[in-house]
């Protein structure tokens, strides 16, 4: 187990209790980021797990592990997570003032994110093997970089109408 203390979670802090306020579109490309990068890391996190478990010499046991986890990261990003992210969209599309960058989820998706976050650390604390943490991390790391795909959509249509005005 490593005894590295991860900084990104305390740069994200740092930044989302900035003092600052932002636009609609900013804290639109916020959410798109941090919802990405976070995908990014758990999912390459999910592969480096996978790459130091015993299982790397069993070749369809470790394609069929990538197999279940991408599937099941597809759909719950298709179909749970883009939804979330869809619905936060339209919350932020609502805001008529900039606002601070902790504003750019509901408490409901910090508390979802923070749920996801705690079950990362619980993993590594209970040293749960590579085995079992590398599909776990692939996983919902796909689910939420095919999520974060509904901000750049959103990016899209919003070019799309300021175009056509």
């Amino acid at each position: 187990m490593s005894n590295n203390l991860p900084i990104m979670p305390f740069i994200v802090a740092i930044l989302l209790l900035l003092p600052i306020r932002l636009g609609v579109p900013s804290l639109k490309k916020l959410a798109f980021t941090l919802w990405l990068v976070g995908g990014i890391i758990l999912f390459s996190r999910g592969t480096s797990f996978l790459a130091e478990s015993p299982a790397i010499h069993n070749i369809p046991l470790l394609a069929g592990l990538v197999a279940v986890a991408l599937a099941i990261g597809f759909g719950k990003g298709k179909f749970v997570l883009a939804k979330t992210s869809l619905k936060n969209i339209e919350r932020l599309n609502q805001f008529n003032q900039p606002q601070r960058p902790i504003n750019v989820y509901s408490l409901r998706s910090w508390i979802m994110i923070a749920l996801m976050v705690s079950i990362s650390v619980a993993l590594n604390v209970f040293q749960v093997q590579n085995i079992v943490r590398g599909p776990i991390n692939l996983g919902i790391g796909f689910a939420l970089i095919i999520s974060s795909l509904a901000y750049l959509k959103s990016f899209s249509e919003s070019k799309a109408a300021a175009v056509s005005n």
